[in-house]
């Protein structure tokens, strides 16, 4: 059993910092110095408990084992009441100790809470919960220089310090109570994940439930709901679904008395999901929508479930669940104070930010917890300068200020993509553990080049800085080109460090991925398929380094590219022998350094020459700012491969396309043209509406795509590359994008598009990989002509008095034209154009 305080004081608690510091650094001034190891010889034992835990004796193997490792000498654990000696436990397990220091799990926040000080006969590493004395003994061995970084063995710094020394006296307590951020994928390594979160402290003794909860629920109590059909939601006049009828009060009691059970059989819980199933399906009962919001009604059930779980005596008890989707918006009632609600920072509706989600939570007195999203494969596909987790500008500002707006929970989605991100996953430990660590990020990189690279050092920064710190819009040639070169010389300055070598290896094969990734994104047809079988082979030989997702990438369904196919005897199932795919025959030094130098050929830096500017995908309509357009554009839709375009819905509908296959007569035996419709609001990341019914046979059909979202939506049409024409609706705005993150789609010959140039704007500027056509400024006077330029590459044009907030002209143009200072989106009429949403509130 759990004791606790009232959940309003527990909030108080995390607000306390107990000597905040850097994860290794000295803790209160002049503490004795205490030897540790000298000549040879362990001058401390490692000391338990009589009535030491499992848990306790496993921390303090760790601690004896890692203690030889660092000084070559053997450290033993003995019995003992802790008075000499390294005492490794709960303060209760040395009754003769007297510390001074409160250390009890009177609440979650203080379980949290351990003691690390040296004395004239040995040292204390005391915890209140066995979670907190485990995380207070990677403490003290990371003042001793211990570090793992990454998960794999490559990435462990262990120093070799003979002569071992210590001098300490600190109190340590997390900001943020549970901190499963990365937390990893569902099917990363489990022993590399749970070794690397317990040796940077992302153990907690406090677990927050926040599963989607209401299909298993429905699993345990099947025959009450197979006999009151009436429980499950109303949906299109039929009761079903996972969803439940909230106004139900035989419902509310059902799940009321399974969650007292469940606390019964579990006393140890500390809480309990109250997290609905994902999507949609919401009751449209009377009795239901007069209930209120969504959030209305999630909240309604966590607070009678919270309600009765703390009258069972057990305890302070919690309920959890996620504020995202639907119940996203702030509810209109109060919160019990033993709901914590994880709240999305994707996913969001109602018009929310994730500012005003907190802000709106607190007034109604929400225990509040953030959902992120370190990475999500198919949001990023392991590339740099793509994913939260890898944003460091990112981390160190959102992690200290959702804990100042009050959140002491999160949880955070990610992949195991250790090459783009692996950096940002470290320094999240560092920020949750203490949130003042944002402003000392320099010093912590610095302790992770110096300590990962040695002599390679700088070249290293540059490479993390590259990838993790510059948001400069750069071409994909142009990163590959510089990561190389950083990992060559990085290779000559440590050719001598073997341990150093090995994560150079690691990275070298993350960039051939990239090299590989970006040749697979621009090629179309037979290419295409050749260079996604690349792909599969490299990811899946360079499985074990944890670079890439390699799951995600090997996978189809997770890869999500219709275009390319998987044959049986490859797929992700049959196992290694019998899969011609599939080798795990270890990279050779040859190998590595043939990569290194054709990579270096076959890839070169550039520089854009002006200040690069990035934009939001958050698009709205343009018409908001009352523009016009001479006379509309052009661009072809007959086109080959895969597609996409973005397009709005002013309220939810469906949307009629006119589709031609199999356009090239031959080519007609690649299967049907594949379309779908994405929503950002689509929880579950799959298409709103899919379709496949259009065969390649030369005539046109016609398809519907429905919707239930209203807002900006994705279209992606894929074919066999065997030629499709596609005709919209008049009136549906048609965008597409054009950066070097999102490249258009081939607009074929001589097409003419229109831009958007914000106020206050001085260069247009892009890239282009054409010399033909011109660009109009916003009065139609030519302002650029692309046969001038002496190669295809970056182009620059001054931005005019006057012609700044208004709309420019590609003006016949042949090839891509990549905006990078503008809003990098083409359309054909002012009408049809989308913009990011900070731009047109701006300019409006």
């Amino acid at each position: 059993m759990r004791s606790g305080i009232h959940p309003i004081v527990l909030l108080s608690v995390f607000t306390l910092a107990l000597l905040p510091a850097l994860v290794w650094a000295q803790g209160a001034a002049n503490p004795p110095t205490l030897v540790l190891a000298s000549g040879g010889k362990a001058a401390q034992p490692v000391v338990i408990g009589a009535t030491a835990s499992d848990a306790v004796k496993t921390a303090a193997g760790e601690l004896a084992e890692m203690l030889t490792r660092i000084s070559g000498a053997q450290f033993t654990v003995e019995v003992g009441d802790g008075t000499r000696g390294l005492a490794v436990g709960l303060a209760s397990d040395f009754p003769a100790v007297q510390t001074g220091v409160a250390l009890a799990a009177t609440s979650p926040s203080q379980s949290e809470t351990y003691l690390l000080r040296t004395h004239g006969n040995g040292a204390y590493l005391l915890g209140a919960s066995p979670e907190s004395v485990r995380n207070g003994v990677w403490d003290f061995l990371a003042r001793l220089g211990y570090r793992l970084y990454f998960p794999t063995d490559a990435w462990e710094i262990v120093p070799h310090t003979p002569e071992l020394k210590i001098a300490i006296d600190d109190v340590e307590t997390p900001d943020y109570l549970t901190r499963e951020a990365p937390r990893g994928a569902p099917w990363s390594d489990g022993k590399l994940w749970a070794r690397w979160k317990t040796r940077n402290r992302l153990d907690s003794s406090f677990t927050l439930n926040t599963g989607h909860s209401y299909g298993a629920i429905i699993k345990a109590n099947q025959a009450a709901f197979d006999a009151h059909p009436e429980y499950l939601g109303l949906i299109d006049g039929k009761r079903g679904g996972s969803k439940f009828c909230i106004s139900n009060p035989g419902l509310r009691q059902l799940v009321v008395d399974y969650a007292v059970r469940t606390m019964q059989a579990h006393p140890e819980m500390d809480s309990i999901s109250m997290e609905p199933s994902d999507g949609g399906g919401w009751c449209t009962c009377d009795a239901c929508m007069a209930m209120g919001s969504v959030s209305d009604r999630v909240v309604t059930l966590a607070n009678a479930v919270a309600m009765a779980i703390n009258k069972l005596g057990l305890g302070e008890k919690y309920v959890g669940f996620y504020g995202y989707n639907e119940q996203s918006p702030p509810p209109n009632i109060d919160v019990d104070p033993h709901v914590v609600v994880n709240l999305a920072t994707a996913f969001i509706r109602g018009g929310n930010t994730i500012e005003t989600m907190i802000a709106g939570w607190k007034a109604k007195k929400a225990t509040i917890g953030i959902r992120d999203y370190h990475d999500v494969f198919p949001w990023s596909h392991d590339l740099p300068r793509s994913a939260r987790g890898g944003n460091i500008d990112y981390l160190q500002r959102t992690i200290p200020s959702f804990y100042q707006n009050g959140a002491r929970f999160m949880n955070s989605e990610n992949m195991d993509s250790w090459g783009a991100n692996g950096l940002g996953f470290w320094l999240t430990t560092q920020l949750l553990w203490d949130t003042d660590n944002a402003g000392r990020v320099d010093a912590l990189i610095d302790d992770f080049v110096q300590n990962a690279f040695g002599p390679a050092k700088e070249p290293m920064r540059g490479f993390f800085t590259l990838v993790n710190r510059d948001r400069t819009l750069r071409t994909n040639e142009d990163v590959v080109a510089r990561m190389y070169r950083y990992l060559a010389e990085a290779k000559g300055l440590a050719k001598d460090d073997a341990a150093t070598q090995r994560r150079l290896d690691d990275l070298v094969l993350y960039t051939r991925y990239l090299e590989l990734y970006y040749a697979y994104q621009a090629a179309t047809g037979e290419q295409r398929q050749q260079g996604f079988e690349s792909i599969w082979r490299l990811a899946y030989r360079m499985r074990d380094r944890l670079m890439l997702s390699t799951v995600a990438i090997c996978s189809r369904e997770k890869f999500r590219d219709k275009s390319v196919v998987v044959p049986a005897e490859a797929d992700w199932s049959v196992p290694e022998g019998k899969n011609p795919w599939k080798s795990s025959a270890p990279f050779t030094e040859e190998e590595i350094a043939t990569i290194l130098q054709n990579g270096i050929a076959a890839n070169q830096p550039n520089e854009p020459g002006f200040a690069t500017v990035n934009f939001s995908e958050e698009l709205v309509p343009a018409t908001r700012l009352g523009l016009t357009t001479p006379a509309p554009g052009a661009f072809s839709m007959t086109r080959r491969g895969t597609r996409f375009y973005r397009t709005w819905l002013d309220q939810p509908g469906e949307i009629t396309l006119k589709i031609t296959g199999g356009l090239i007569a031959w080519y007609r035996d690649r299967g049907n043209v594949k379309v779908n419709l994405f929503s950002p609001q689509e929880v579950t990341l799959d298409p709103v509406a899919h379709d496949e019914s259009v065969p390649p046979d030369g005539e046109q059909h016609t398809v519907t795509l429905k919707s239930p979202y209203a807002g900006l939506h994705t279209l992606m049409v894929a074919d066999g590359s065997d030629m499709t024409n596609l005709e919209l609706p008049a009136g549906l705005p048609v965008t597409v994008s054009s950066s070097m993150n999102n490249k258009p789609p081939a607009l074929g010959t001589k097409w003419s598009l229109y831009f958007y140039v914000p106020r206050g704007t001085k260069v247009v500027g892009g890239y282009t990989d054409g010399k033909t056509g011109k660009v109009l400024d916003g009065a139609g006077n030519p302002v650029f002509n692309f046969v001038d330029l002496e190669a295809v590459g970056y182009f620059r044009i001054p931005v005019s008095a006057g012609q700044d907030g208004k709309l420019w002209q590609f003006d016949n143009c042949d090839g891509m034209r990549l905006l990078m200072t503008v809003p990098p989106y083409l359309a054909r009429t002012a009408q049809e154009l989308l913009l990011p949403a900070e731009v047109v509130e701006r300019d409006e």
